[in-house]
């Protein structure tokens, strides 16, 4: 049986450019703007692809020689401070 997850998703209201190797995030909703470091800047990019955590973390693993743990300490962070500014939002997708 399919259980519900929950995904990651760019609020619809976003502007968003990369400048050199950042990402420029305002959300102007919530009157919030984010610059991004190269790390953030690529987590970034995997999830506008509508990569999943899962995926995510697994590039970090492969490309940064972190542990699992570490990724997903460090994304969950990057996640919630996102979600914190408006910038993702959360969706329920069946898995």
């Amino acid at each position: 049986m399919d259980t519900p997850t929950n995904t990651p998703k760019v609020a619809s209201d976003l502007i968003w450019r990369l400048l050199d190797d950042n990402a420029i995030l305002v959300s102007p909703k919530a009157g919030e703007v984010r610059v991004l470091n190269r790390v953030g800047t690529i987590i970034w990019q995997l999830l506008v692809a509508e990569n999943s955590p899962a995926d995510i973390e697994d590039y970090l693993v492969a490309n940064f020689q972190v542990s699992h743990q570490h990724a997903q300490t460090d994304l969950e962070s990057f996640f919630d401070d996102l979600t914190d500014r408006g910038i993702i939002i959360w969706e329920t997708c069946e898995a």
